[in-house]
């Protein structure tokens, strides 16, 4: 079970990842989606891993209010990288 934070060099480099595909989403589009993003991008800065990973699996969740086929296999491949990063206890 993955409960370790981030490197810091590590975790802004997600931040950065998060921040990235959350712009990708536009207003009104996946709106539940973007509401995980964010909460798992609150929860990285906070150094909640648990509440982040639940978050980053959520987002997994939501990934089929995205229309574009191209987008949303962009977003689960992010997604699944994000949790890979995080630490094993």
């Amino acid at each position: 079970m993955r409960h370790l934070t981030l490197a810091p060099k590590e975790r802004e480099a997600d931040l950065a990842r998060l921040d990235e595909v959350i712009g990708c989403l536009k207003d009104g589009e996946a709106d539940l989606l973007k509401e995980h993003l964010q909460s798992a991008r609150e929860y990285l800065l906070g150094a909640m891993p648990g509440e982040y990973l639940m978050s980053l699996e959520w987002a997994g969740t939501a990934l089929d209010t995205v229309s574009n086929g191209d987008l949303r296999r962009r977003l689960e491949k992010t997604l699944i990288e994000l949790i890979d990063d995080m630490p094993e206890r």
